[in-house]
């Protein structure tokens, strides 16, 4: 129970707007729905614990009577002291429904292929094509949209579901450390792309095709600003040697050349995707 609570409060605050108090009102808008169906369950007893309910069409059940109960004002049966009216009334616990319906659905998707990461023993060149999964998106959450926008929705969410799975194989292949550093924090780390996520579809879920490195590296790789050669050592751009004169420039990048990465014990950096990067810069 408190894994999903805190697996939900997760998404719910990285899919809304810094500063936006949606985040908070439907984590509350939740709580508040289990307590009403503690006092009244109206069929509803599998749910009085929301955060065990794991069926996105049980959801959608719940969903379609708290929003009838909502219609009915003071007349609902949840409408007793002590329960805020607002949350019902003005829409809170249905949104907050609707919300832990794509949760669901999006936490599935992403443990599914981490699942097959995490479970592949075979060649390492098919593993994109194990991890190629369509997402099945409830009709229902799209409710309003006309087909074109419903299928941008879904396929924004997916873009964004494969960027958050390909930094957690890529933090996992290299000991959330980074290749260059060693720095082991992962909220300082990033999952870099050789070749870049907009460039080649076929290479997005590749792990062959990142490595870990921390924010200042990975800002300097993502800009051709440093690479790596065939042997995996680090070769350093003309444009930032110009500025060797300057010690710290001097110390995190000049002094690291010819410095050979940590490697992976599997999925080892594609040797022709560096190759690709390399030529895109001046080195």
């Amino acid at each position: 129970m408190l894994k999903e609570k805190e697996a939900f409060t997760q998404f719910i605050y990285s899919t809304n707007a810094v500063g936006s108090n949606k985040a908070a009102s439907y984590i509350l808008a939740l709580e508040w729905l289990s307590k009403m169906l503690e006092i009244e369950s109206l069929g509803f007893d599998d749910c009085k614990n929301i955060w065990e309910v794991d069926s996105v069409d049980r959801l959608q059940e719940l969903y379609l009577l708290v929003l009838e109960e909502s219609r009915k004002g003071e007349a609902s049966v949840w409408n007793i002291q002590g329960v805020p009216k607002s949350y019902l009334q003005k829409g809170y616990c249905s949104a907050a429904i609707k919300s832990f319906q794509s949760f669901l659905v999006e936490n599935s998707y992403e443990q599914d292929l981490l699942g097959l990461f995490d479970d592949y023993k075979g060649d390492e060149n098919e593993i994109v094509k194990k991890l190629d999964k369509t997402m099945i998106y409830p009709k229902n959450l799209l409710e309003g949209l006309d087909e074109k926008q419903g299928e941008e929705v879904v396929r924004s969410v997916r873009v964004r579901l494969n960027q958050n799975i390909f930094r957690k194989m890529i933090l996992k292949i290299y000991n959330q450390s980074c290749c260059i550093t060693g720095l082991d924090i992962p909220e300082i780390n990033r999952a870099s792309h050789i070749i870049p996520w907009a460039e080649d579809d076929s290479k997005r879920l590749d792990p062959r095709n990142g490595l870990c490195l921390s924010a200042t590296y990975d800002a300097a790789f993502d800009r051709n600003l440093i690479s790596l050669d065939e042997d995996y050592r680090i070769i350093v751009s003309k444009n930032i040697k110009e500025y060797g004169t300057k010690r710290c420039v001097k110390e995190y990048f000049v002094d690291k050349e010819g410095m050979k990465i940590t490697l992976p014990e599997t999925y080892k950096p594609s040797k022709e995707n560096l190759a690709a990067h390399r030529n895109n810069g001046e080195f």
